[in-house]
């Protein structure tokens, strides 16, 4: 056997070996991708919570790779925190339960175990946005990020358009949840 060969057999397993010792789990269909081709770059999507307790904004606006987020929400009992927050692949019924949005949005079949590794975001389910970014406290929530792996393009595996975002309080019961829908053009003058 050549050198060469030796070596190269030799690269393989050490990176095999330290992937393995890392613990990185990935989809079934691989790393997310970023998303490079949102229709409309600046176009807002926006998820208002107007319940009886929780009300405020969570707005997505599509960027040149993924989308830019801000979260300015009030209402989340601090003593239930932290809150992880998702978006879902189905949009709330009408009779507002959060239990029917259906499962994380996980286009890349990653599932949730072990836990998303925040210095690994592309491992992670595309829609487990808390454990890409942090979970929240409660109280009033202001927070902003950038996530390149969602998308407004309806063709991408990340679209988060016709789903909901949703918050699990400590115990994972999910306690808020708003869709997620195209915010109206503002007409010119």
């Amino acid at each position: 056997m050549q050198l060469s060969s030796v070596l190269s057999l030799m690269a393989v397993g050490t990176l095999a070996a330290a992937q393995a010792s890392n613990n990185v789990t990935t989809g079934k269909l691989g790393d997310a991708r970023p998303v490079r081709n949102n229709p409309v770059i600046g176009e807002v999507w926006i998820a208002e919570f107007d319940s009886e307790i929780v009300k405020g904004t969570f707005k997505a606006v599509a960027a040149q790779i993924g989308i830019n987020y801000t979260i300015d929400i009030t209402g989340l009992p601090e003593e239930n925190g932290p809150y992880n927050y998702h978006i879902h692949v189905r949009a709330v019924p009408e009779n507002g339960t959060c239990a029917d949005t259906g499962a994380h949005l996980d286009s890349y079949v990653r599932g949730q175990e072990p836990p998303c590794e925040a210095s690994l975001p592309a491992t992670c389910e595309v829609g487990d946005l808390s454990g890409k970014y942090g979970k929240v406290a409660g109280g009033h929530i202001q927070k902003e990020f950038h996530d390149p792996y969602t998308a407004t393009n309806i063709i991408q595996l990340g679209y988060i358009g016709n789903r909901a975002v949703v918050f699990h309080d400590k115990s994972s019961a999910r306690v808020a949840c708003a869709n997620i829908k195209k915010a109206p053009v503002a007409a010119t003058p």
